[in-house]
């Protein structure tokens, strides 16, 4: 609508406007009366109007603004220029959907609803249909919701699963409606939302942004479910509900997330309250409240999950040390005191195998936790002490450890609004899924409460009354858990018929391995909107903390802009290696056990150092040698790439396991290094590494994978890739194998391609939305030259003639791959192909050409404000080169590279988000202007005439675009299209026309206020349950927990010691025992089971054959049932002072020797070391060692032999919009784009290019660019600027086992001296151990196989 349409229309109906509007508007809550209009003329701007029925009060939703009008001025406005689409019940907000960096607005309305039930003056409201109307399109007549985009039916499909609901008030009483987010014991302490529980609350972001009262015009959605029931009792009518609040903060399906996030928030967290109300016997209400949420740690179900438990821990304990004290935290200070129901299995085989090594991780860090350090943690195997459906268990042997708790927690009660009593506490229950097991114990503790409430109520001994209330609330809760089985795995909860759970199984396992990953995208889009799929997004989490990421667009990119003013640089030493092994199979060969991985991984730079003719060690060099601060290591054919493997996706493997294992033994030499997190792809599996500093300051972690081969359909070839965010620096790692092949260039460079614009993270972060990207692999690019004369020129080290022809080189150049990535100095042989064992290149029947296939690169992402930074750098390298390592035909490569990472400081980052406020204005971008000093008797109207009016329009027009023009209370109200443009508006005052004098202000003053507001429905508001005072200091705990987490399952079992011989007696005799624990440390009756031993290379041995000497020992299992209550301070758990002395093993028996012949000499003690199958010597897995026992990042629990690991897939994740946001125009496309499917913006879109941006070289700018966040980035050049020279670093000690002792016999060790033990009588050392003769292993003689016909 432009200025003068208007100004006709607001000057029409000004009169009537000012007649009408000194009344106060009636404020009711969202009414099930709404209508939606649309403008109907094409040739004005597109507008909607929503008109409340009851109040003929309307919204106008225009040129991406809101304004709210009364009853004349939308009967003014609606005539006939508008037209009625549909009518609502309710309406959600507005969707902002921003997919390239513009936003988008859709209207959600609630079309289709069920009244629940009615409690408390307030009725709830089922949601069982919606729609969603574009607000910058007209729909037209003939639409056909067959037809809407791939987003809007999934959307639609999940907000009308029957799982949401609305209150509104009921009755002519004129009270409240309560808020269904609340429990009502928080109800009776506050009015505030609770933000977990509260899902659309990005939709209202919009309307508050422009000062509408979203009380009158939104409703409050809830996920969950609420089930109802009255009964009779004794002339009274109790109103039974169960409501279950699903929280938001990490909301997904059961496949799609798990575990934690880290802001301590974890999957599939679900408050439930039981709720009694009778208002006719003094408005007594009951309520009892009770948790379920996954086990708060980083964990996933990846790949195809058919019937199994497979569990995968996604990054290590160290890593996940911050991330569950915040949940624990959160836990103890808003619930209470806490009680950990854990229900996962216990077994080390079969199907809770997986379950039982995510079991004992969970302990150990919850003895290491500071805010559950009185917190009782029960393990309670609830498959095996309730096998066969003996429920009854539940009461001997589960209710006997929580009887006190469950006592001491209570229950709210509040007659006549007056409070009774509090419950102090929750129970927190858990299994896998917190599905069906959960279900059972949270009925039975849900009927145990039902008993005191009946108790308070005096009905406890009348046996109907309590019959009627059980078998009601048996039913209630079976309906709840059935409606959460729904929300997070598509099926009702499993009930223990074989039947009905054998085909629940089966639509599950169809539904969360087929149909999630949609479900996923329409939850994404709810709950972060335009914080999906676009490089602003991507950086502001990088940098900003979460509550400001809700801010407006505006105030994000201009915080983004203004960065380096609250950023530091901090150095960052990143090592890439690569190696592909040839499927490991020939790393149990004792050919080359002198060469380790530390040659490789530790001291490639050293062995060039030492091997070159000329020493160029640089003057610093404690700053050449320091350690990496982040490691990151890709194997190629990992696993043989047969069929078996390629059919089957292979994304778990022990032998990817082992590696894991044995490259973090590795690394850890020197400084100690922790596992992030790993991924497979078939062969291709990449490992990242953090220095322990960097532990608590890494977060945002995920991983993604791209298939290549046989054009996208395997994983023979392709990609995995991992990112992550190091203090407040995105590093993203790719390890690819790429086409092989003499010819196949064209290939390579398709697989590149292909890579580049697929690999897109979880919340559609795309690769080039990093500050880093480190990219490597065995990308097969060879050299266009004959055999001979390769090899003739690598033995004149002719490198740079050879690089003259090598097809990655020639490819980089032709700008078709790894466009602005920088590669180092290639002063090295090529790495392939060699023999094995063998310095020999390939001398097979195809006689490959030798070339470097393995390679390392990296790309730095260039900002706007560092195009004039003459001090930018992409980064520096330190060391490129390979090392000998002959197990395969392929030799390691290792790249050392700093970059400059940066850390945000809190204080300039605060000073800074003020100032951009400041400086941006209100969000609703509106003036006022009005007349000043009017003179006495003149009326305001009688100023404002129609030239008056079109003078003052232009006036505005001149400030900038004004989208919308109003006439209330003789002002009028301009807003424009941005709220900077409103600041400069102000500036016109006074403003002089037609010899009035007038005043401009904004409409909203205050808007820094306000927009603290908005960014409140993004933070944490809920009320804790009571008023308990919390001294707790988690800082040197938390330190604690970091350095010693692997010492912590000692600990653990000697808490499980207590109750060990109390899993098979009875309740009474259990009691005793949690009292004893309770009361005194636990005393270990028997040691802790040794740590399983890592090979010492990988894959990890192969079982002993059943027979040998050497053969271990099985331990035996612990108990199903297990209590740890009030573990021991951290404080307690260091180790003593007092040396452990275990005794030494026996050596085997030697020839006896002449009695004249002098004995040799002793060897001083050495330290143990970890036994391997191919080692010389061996470790006797029944001796008892005092070192604490560790935890596995594979899936291993603490106690179980390596051999017994879960294997796990994992499913890549998929884009909230099917494919990325295309790069801006001057970002150069080496190759058509390929089409990829299901955009949620019509038809098949664009994926991005896979070459990061470029800056024209002939104009100096980037071209057109509407988001500074899309820049682009110049190519460096192939050779970095040399560095000092490196100098040669302290000699160390290699990682390899050592070689001096014979290869028959152990090392001869000296005996040692035990102390004497208390209570014998001498105290003089031991007799000595007798030795064994071992028995000679027999030789097989296996028949000899017939030759074949």
């Amino acid at each position: 609508m432009n200025g003068n349409i208007m100004l006709n229309v607001w000057g029409s109906v000004r009169r009537s406007v000012l007649a009408d509007s000194s009344g106060d508007v009636v404020r009711t809550m969202a009414s099930l009366g709404l209508r939606l209009y649309q403008k109907n003329d094409p040739n004005a701007d597109f507008a909607i109007l929503l008109e409340n029925k009851k109040t003929k009060n309307s919204l106008l939703f225009q040129a991406g603004t809101v304004a709210t009008l009364t009853q004349p001025e939308t009967d003014a406005i609606r005539g006939d220029h508008y037209a009625r689409v549909l009518d609502a019940y309710g309406c959600l907000g507005v969707l902002q959907v921003c997919p390239r960096e513009n936003t988008q607005l859709y209207l959600v309305v609630v079309t289709k609803c069920v009244r629940v039930c009615v409690i408390q003056n307030t009725a709830i409201y089922k949601i069982q249909d919606i729609d969603i109307i574009s607000l910058f399109s007209m729909r037209p007549n003939n639409y056909k919701a067959q037809e809407e985009e791939p987003w809007i039916k999934e959307i639609k499909k999940l907000l009308g699963n029957e799982s949401f609901y609305f209150s509104t008030g009921a009755g002519s009483s004129g009270a409240e409606p309560i808020d269904i987010t609340l429990c009502a014991q928080r109800r009776a302490r506050t009015s505030t939302t609770d933000n977990r529980f509260f899902w659309n609350r990005m939709l209202h972001l919009h309307l508050k942004r422009f000062g509408v009262d979203t009380q009158q015009w939104l409703i409050k959605v809830m996920c969950g479910s609420v089930e109802f029931s009255s009964i009779y009792m004794n002339n009274h009518t109790p109103k039974i509900a169960i409501i279950s609040r699903l929280s938001c903060e990490r909301a997904g399906t059961r496949f799609m997330v798990r575990g934690v996030n880290d802001g301590g928030h974890v999957a599939n967290f679900v408050e439930t309250e039981q709720l009694i109300h009778i208002d006719s016997l003094d408005d007594v209400i009951l309520s009892y409240i009770q948790t379920r949420g996954t086990v708060p740690l980083f964990w996933e179900q990846p790949g195809l999950n058919v019937g199994s438990h497979k569990v995968k821990m996604s990054r290590e304990p160290e890593v996940s040390v911050q991330a569950f004290q915040k949940h624990m935290r959160f836990m103890r200070e808003r619930y209470g005191q806490q009680v950990v129901l854990n229900l996962l299995g216990t077994g080390v085989t079969g199907r809770s195998q997986g379950e039982a090594a995510l079991s004992h991780l969970f302990q150990i860090q919850h003895i290491n936790c500071p805010w559950s350090k009185d917190s009782p943690h029960i393990v309670f195997d609830f498959h095996q002490e309730c096998k066969g459906g003996n429920i009854e268990n539940l009461k001997k042997k589960l209710y006997q450890r929580i009887k006190n708790e469950m006592e001491t927690y209570g229950y709210f009660c509040s007659r006549n609004s007056q409070t009774q009593s509090l419950q102090r506490g929750t129970m927190r229950t858990n299994c896998l899924d917190c599905l069906d097991r959960t279900n059972r114990v949270q009925t039975y503790l849900g009927l145990d409460a039902l008993g005191k409430m009946l108790e308070d109520l005096g009905v406890s001994d009348n046996g109907v009354i309590v019959q009627r209330f059980t078998a009601k609330l048996e039913e209630m809760w079976k309906d709840n858990g059935n409606r959460i089985s729904q929300i997070y795995a598509g099926t009702g909860a499993l009930q223990g018929s074989k039947l009905i759970d054998g085909a629940r199984s089966a639509a599950r396992t169809f539904q969360n391995n087929v149909l999630d990953s949609a479900k996923q995208e329409a939850i994404d889009i709810i709950l972060h909107g335009n914080l999906l799929n676009n490089y602003l997004a991507a950086l502001s989490r990088s940098l900003l903390p979460t509550s400001y990421l809700y801010a407006p667009i505006s105030v994000l990119r201009q915080l983004c802009q203004r960065s380096p003013e609250y950023t530091n640089p901090i150095p960052l030493r990143v090592a890439v290696g690569t190696y592909n092994v040839n499927g490991g199979k020939h790393f149990r060969s004792l050919a080359y056990k002198h060469l380790s991985l530390d040659d490789w991984l530790l001291d490639s730079k050293k062995n060039a150092v030492q091997s070159s003719l000329v020493d160029t060690t640089p003057e610093d060099e404690d700053q050449a040698t320091r350690a990496p601060d982040v490691f990151a290591i890709g194997f190629e054919e990992i696993v043989d790439l047969n069929a078996t493997n390629i059919v089957q996706n292979t994304q778990w493997s022990e032998n990817a396991a082992s590696w894991g294992k044995e490259l973090q033994k590795v690394i850890s030499r020197d400084e100690k290094f922790v596992m992030v997190t790993w991924s497979q792809l078939v062969g291709v599996a990449l490992f990242v590494f953090v220095n322990e500093k960097h532990a608590s300051h890494v977060r945002n972690v995920s991983v993604e994978s791209v298939k290549t081969g046989m054009q996208g359909a395997t994983g023979n070839k392709g990609a995995v890739g991992i990112r992550m965010v190091v203090r407040n620096s995105s590093l993203a790692f790719l390890c690819s194998h790429f086409a092989a092949g003499q010819k196949e260039v064209n290939d390579r460079n398709n697989d590149y391609d292909s890579i580049a614009r697929k690999m897109i993270f979880p919340l559609g972060m795309p690769l080039w939305a990093h500050d880093y990207v480190f990219w490597c692999g065995d990308f097969n690019y060879r050299i266009n030259l004959t055999r001979d004369e390769v090899i003739d020129y690598v033995k004149r080290a002719e490198w740079n003639i050879l690089l003259q022809h090598d097809q990655l080189k020639l490819s980089y150049a032709d700008g078709k791959c790894f466009k602005g990535f920088i590669e180092g100095d290639i002063n090295f042989a090529p790495t392939y192909k060699y023999d094995l064992f063998s310095d020999d290149y390939d001398t097979s029947d195809k006689l490959r050409i030798p070339a470097w296939t393995d390679r390392v690169l990296f790309w730095r992402r260039q900002y706007p404000r560092d195009k004039d930074n003459p001090k930018w750098k992409p980064g520096k390298i330190i060391h490129y080169g390979r090392a000998e390592l002959k197990q395969s035909d392929h030799r390691p490569v290792l790249a050392i590279i700093d970059v400059e990472g940066r850390a945000v400081t809190p204080d300039q980052l605060s000073l800074a988000y003020e100032s951009v406020v400041a400086s941006l204005g209100p969000s609703d971008c509106t003036v006022v202007v009005q007349v000043r000093n009017l003179p006495p008797g003149v009326e305001a109207d009688s100023v404002f005439d129609d030239e008056t009016l079109e003078a003052v329009q232009e006036a505005m027009g001149a400030v900038g675009a004004v989208v919308l023009v109003r006439f209330v209370d003789n002002k009028i109200w301009f807003t424009f299209s941005d709220s900077q443009t409103a600041l400069q508006a102000i500036s016109c005052t006074p403003l002089k026309i037609r010899g009035h004098e007038l005043e401009v202000k904004l409409k909203t003053e205050r808007w820094r206020e306000e927009l603290e507001e908005e960014l409140a429905l993004c933070g944490d508001t809920t009320a804790p349950l009571t008023d308990e005072i919390l001294n707790i200091d988690d800082t040197d705990d938390s330190a604690f927990s970091i350095r010693n987490i692997e010492g912590a399952l000692e600990e653990l079992y000697q808490s499980e010691s207590g109750v060990e011989d109390s899993v098979d007696g009875s309740s009474s005799s259990v009691e005793p025992v949690i009292e004893s624990q309770r009361s005194a440390p636990q005393q270990s009756s028997r040691p802790p089971p040794p740590r399983p031993a890592a090979p010492s290379r990988p894959p990890p041995p192969r079982p002993t054959p059943p027979g040998s000497p050497a053969a271990p020992r099985t331990q035996p299992q612990g108990p199903k049932v297990m209590v740890i209550t009030k573990p021991m301070r951290p404080s307690q758990l260091t180790r003593t002072s007092e040396p452990v002395v275990t005794p030494a093993p026996a050596a085997p028996q030697q020839p006896e020797e002449p009695p004249d012949k002098p004995s040799r000499p002793t060897r001083p003690a050495i330290p143990p070391r970890t036994g391997s199958q191919d080692s010389p010597t061996h470790t006797s897995t029944t001796t008892q060692e005092a070192s604490p026992v560790g935890s596995s990042l594979f899936g291993v629990p603490p106690s179980q032999p390596a051999s017994l690991s879960a294997q796990s897939d994992e499913k890549p994740s998929v884009s909230p919009f099917g494919a990325p946001p295309p790069l801006p125009d001057n970002c150069p496309v080496t190759s058509p784009p390929a089409k990829f499917s299901s955009s949620p913006f019509g038809g098949p879109a664009s994926l991005p290019p896979s070459l990061p941006p470029e800056v024209n070289s002939q104009t100096g700018n980037s071209g057109p660019t509407e988001s500074p966040f899309c820049e682009s980035v110049s190519s460096p050049p192939s050779e970095p600027p040399p560095g000092p020279p490196p100098g040669p670093p302290p000699v160390l000690q290699s990682n390899g086992p050592s070689s001096g002792s014979p290869k028959n016999q152990p090392p001869n060790l000296p005996s040692r001296t035990l102390p004497p033990v208390p209570g014998r009588p001498g105290s003089g050392p031991p007799p000595p151990i007798p030795t064994r003769n071992l028995p000679p292993v027999p030789a097989r003689n296996l028949p000899r196989v017939p030759p074949r016909k």
